[in-house]
């Protein structure tokens, strides 16, 4: 049937029918044809009070999309509509990556790669709900959640190429990728590939400029006076001497630093050569070997399969392979030797008084680059393989469900270090009448260094059981509870070779963990149990784990959802937690990488130096204590067109021995941390070692709040139902003909809306057959208060001041989309408030401004348009799409009390890629259909006979 090919469900076979049937009528038939991704349905199935496919719990959803609203985003993919949604997804609660809880039909799945390719056409209903319901399925409470619940029948084959340029050009990034995705009733299939290919941006691309600071190498060379020398230590001190009297005396005045003239490279210079340039450095333009972005490709592979097991279960099995490989170059290297002392750990060249080509009466030092790129490239090779599965079902009135999983992943990273000219430096010393310092170097007398590699091993397997269920029944209704119990283990080695040293690390981690939840309800309008409260519960949680190698931690938690009138609903929460850190953060391969743009406060200068990551394993357990208030409020009735959806968040958090990677080096954090800066004997920064260290202490207390609009436009054709709908026929707890699913939970039919449901489901103001859909949803997040004290006995220090780490104090959201007859446009938009960065003194003080930035998603679904289906039948199920994203290539300006830009800081290093516009087709395949006349109906589906229903189960 063509609702296949477009993307709508697809029509069973009687026999196959499930339990629960849902006749369509020769009208509905005739709206499936004018619009292809229209629901079946008009009615949703509901039980106890909730749409099929509902969360547990009486937590109602802070956000319900339906089909519609889905549309208006054009995602290709559940990812990507998730990335769509990140506004309304944020969390400030996660120790993780932030990313929710994912749930399909309020089930708990084996991983996110069982879901992540999905299209969006397949889903019926998309919910996003706060935290705490993540309880409810064994979760810790810093998780949003994420119930997608699925039609019922579906099925495509979909292929999506596109090629995206920034407009300023010199990259280009290029993927494809194909997905084959079907649902009958509980069975689902899912098998994607995809490959992607991004060329590689150099510095000389963008607007990047590179002066000389402390160590003036060139192409060519520059010359610089001796190092001072500490009379009574004889090691170098801050400061060079003059390059020498005869040069001061011909320019005028002492001359540190000069250039190596061209006459240089073929024979023995004058003083009067070198004095042309004298006093500034020359720099040949070296940023062509430089990148801003990697070169980098990936592919990947993945597949889902999900089967009924017996009457009341079902299981998943998925895995998935990914493979990516990047190749960044690091610039050219400088001649010197390899270091013989970790305090002098640059030995340069240095050019005697009676070498044959220098002109100078003392010695001097050469500073100078040579052209081999090749030698100073990091390549990362990864690899990433994932088997899981899960099975749900129930146990009379108890749901169960069970997870487990292995993931192999391998690291493999070789870093360039250069050449060895030690040769070249020993024949230069020795006044070789052979060896010009200044002119071309003999290959012999140069050897590429050993590279440094780092190598990690990660294996990973859990496992984990979960019951949910009713312990005992109270007045106000059942007192749900949720058992989890579980057990996970990891490996972790690594194996680092830096300037010659192996150093090998392992660390394997096992742990067992016990948790269990309790809601219990205390008033109930519709009970009729103290109703002057409206509906109140509380809930309590805790949970015990085990670590090998860090012992017991323990979570406590309490909170209560209290609904005082229907469209209004508080929560408040808190919690206790303990937390390790994790094996990567501990254990990861050492990687040093040179030549990276730092700036440096205390000198108020942009440096090139080595930049240290890595795990830590100096790293202890945090414990964090975190306060949530939030309310929910829809204040529109439920029969209006427009659907209003208003929330906020105040949250309160205090980590002790907070983990955090390594932030600026300001004086605070050198004061903190004066180890993992290292300077030579000028003062000048050579290496930042910012592997994650432990902080004292630090407090967040913020403020997020915003709204979700929706409303449809325009006049429905008439004659055709809509998405909206009452409560479907057979009252409260059944489907459409009163029966219930297989496993005593929610029917096997479905629909694409529903108003007004307890559960906080229904898709209100959800627009009929020929309406368009618009919709705005607006966030502001407000940082009340941000300090950490670094160890104690230091001062604290207030980010929202310009202390360390500082960061906007606003940030503002905004999303704009519209949708009709196929063609659509979504509006992305973000600003953030300026801020300052405290330097050493108020003179070498940082100030970050303002930034806003929009992306614009463009995109016409040809399916939707007849007329050119007709002419051109070979469109059908197709798709074209503009995106742009930083619209207007905005950059955040970065500046000094005098309006200068330090180099560490240009735009074009904090956003290289800028404005980037992405064309894609996509072909959606299904079985195929004719294309009918303009006014005339298809003809009716036969509705097949009810099936058996089975009895309900008891309550």
């Amino acid at each position: 049937m063509a609702a296949a090919l477009d993307g709508a469900p697809e029509a069973a076979p009687a026999q196959q029918e499930p339990a629960t049937q849902v006749r369509q009528t020769p009208q509905q038939a005739a709206r499936a044809d004018a619009d292809p991704y229209a629901a079946e349905v008009d009615a949703v199935e509901v039980v106890a009070g909730k749409p099929r496919g509902s969360v547990e719990g009486d937590i109602k959803p802070e956000l319900t999309l339906n089909p519609a609203q889905i549309r208006a985003y054009g995602a290709g993919s559940i990812s990507e509509l998730m990335a769509f949604l990140e506004p309304q997804l944020r969390t400030s609660q996660s120790r993780g990556d932030g990313q929710p809880v994912m749930l399909v039909n309020g089930r708990r799945i084996s991983g996110f790669q069982e879901i992540r390719d999905i299209p969006p056409e397949a889903i019926e209903r998309f919910e996003i709900l706060p935290e705490e319901v993540s309880l409810t399925y064994g979760y810790r409470a810093d998780q949003r959640v994420v119930n997608i619940v699925l039609r019922r029948r579906f099925r495509a084959l979909t292929t999506e190429a596109g090629v995206k340029v920034p407009t300023a050009g010199d990259r280009t990034s290029t993927d494809l990728q194909s997905t084959f995705f079907r649902v009958q009733g509980d069975n689902r299939w899912l098998f994607n590939g995809k490959v992607s290919h991004d060329t590689a941006l150099f510095e000389n691309d963008r607007n990047i400029l590179r002066t000389p600071s402390g160590q003036p190498y060139d192409l060519t060379g520059n010359v610089t006076g001796m190092p001072q020398l500490d009379p009574l230590t004889g090691k170098p001190t801050r400061g060079v001497t003059p390059i020498d009297p005869n040069l001061t005396a011909l320019v005028g005045a002492p001359v540190t630093v000069a250039p190596v003239p061209t006459s240089a490279l073929g024979g023995r210079p004058t003083l009067a050569d070198f004095a042309t340039g004298a006093g500034t450095a020359a720099s040949d333009d070296l940023t062509a070997w430089r990148s801003l972005a990697p070169r980098s490709t990936t592919a990947s592979l993945t597949g889902a399969v999900t089967r009924p097991l017996g009457k009341s279960s079902m299981v998943t099995i998925s895995g998935g392979f990914d493979d990516s490989s990047t190749l960044s170059y690091l610039g050219l290297p400088g001649l010197r030797g390899l270091p013989k002392d970790p305090d002098d750990p640059d030995v340069h060249v240095v050019v005697p008084a009676g070498s044959p080509f220098s002109p100078f009466s003392q010695n001097v030092e050469l500073y100078r680059y040579a052209d081999d790129y090749v030698s100073m490239t990091r390549k990362v090779d990864t690899q990433k393989a994932t088997v899981s599965a899960a099975a749900n079902g129930r146990i009379k009135d108890w749901r169960w469900s069970a997870t487990g999983g292995y993931v192999y992943s391998t690291s493999d990273t070789t870093t360039g270090r250069g050449l060895d000219a030690a040769a070249f430096i020993a024949a230069v010393a020795a006044g070789d009448p052979a060896v010009n310092p200044f002119g071309n170097i003999p290959s012999n007398l140069l050897a590429r260094v050993s590279p440094d590699t780092a190598k990690s091993t990660s294996n990973t397997a859990n496992a984990e059981v979960v019951f949910v269920g009713n312990l005992l029944q109270a007045p106000a209704g059942g007192v749900s509870t949720t058992f989890k119990v579980g057990a996970d283990t990891q490996t972790l080695d690594s194996r680092s070779v830096r300037r010659g040293t192996v150093a090998d690390r392992d660390i394997s981690r096992t742990s067992g963990n016990l948790q269990a939840s309790l809601n219990v309800p205390i008033a109930d309008r519709d009970r009729g149990v103290l109703p002057m409260l409206g509906d109140l519960s509380i809930n309590f949680n805790g949970q015990y784990e085990q670590l090998s190698d860090f012992g017991g931690l323990t979570t406590l938690g309490a909170g209560a959802n209290w609904s005082p009138i229907n469209p209004l609903s508080f929560l408040v929460s808190y919690t206790s937690e303990d937390g390790a850190p994790t094996p990567s953060q501990l254990n990861d391969p050492i990687l040093s990488t040179p030549n990276v743009s730092i700036y440096d406060f205390r000198t108020g200068q942009s440096v090139l130096a080595t930049r240290v990551e890595g795990g830590n394993p100096n790293l202890v357990s945090d414990s964090r204590q975190v306060m949530k208030l939030s309310v929910n409020i829809r204040p529109l009735p439920k029969d209006a067109k427009t659907n209003l959806q208003i929330s906020a968040n105040y949250t309160a958090t205090r980590i002790d021995d907070s983990i955090n990677s390594f932030p600026a080096i300001t004086a605070d954090i050198e004061q903190a941390f004066p180890d993992r800066i290292v300077r030579d004997a000028n003062g000048r920064l050579i290496s930042v070692d910012s592997r994650p260290v432990n902080y004292a202490k630090s407090e967040q207390e913020q403020i997020r709040w915003g709204f979700n609009l929706s409303r449809p436009f325009g006049k429905p054709r008439a004659g055709l139902p809509g998405f909206g709908g009452g409560p479907p026929p057979g009252g409260p707890g059944r489907g459409p003909d009163g029966g219930r699913g297989p496993d005593g939970g929610p029917g096997a039919g479905g629909g694409g809306g529903g108003g007004g449901f307890r559960g906080g489901g229904g898709f209100r103001g959800g627009p009929r057959p020929g309406q368009g859909q618009f919709q705005v949803s607006l966030y502001h997040t407000w940082k009340l208060k941000d300090e950490v004290t670094i160890r104690d006995g230091l001062p604290v220090i207030d980010r929202l001041d310009g202390g360390s780490g500082a960061g906007p104090e606003h940030e503002v959201q905004l999303q704009v989309g519209v949708f009709k007859s196929g063609m659509g446009a979504f509006l992305n938009g973000s600003w953030r408030s300026g801020y300052r960065l405290n330097g050493a003194t108020t003179q070498q003080d940082l100030f970050f401004s303002d930034q806003s930035t929009f992306s614009l998603n463009l995109f016409a679904d040809l399916s939707s348009r007849p007329d050119l289906l007709r002419a051109h039948p070979w469109l059908r199920g197709s798709r074209v799409q503009l995106q742009a994203q930083n619209l207007f290539d905005t950059r955040q300006d970065v500046h000094d009390r005098l309006g200068l830009t330090p180099q560490a800081y240009q735009p074009d290093f904090r956003d290289p890629i800028g404005r980037t516009v992405r064309i894609s087709f996509r072909k959606l395949i299904g079985p195929s259909r004719p294309v009918q006349p303009p006014g005339q109906r298809p003809p009716a589906v036969p509705t097949p006979p009810p099936a058996q229903q089975p009895a309900p189960s008891p309550r």
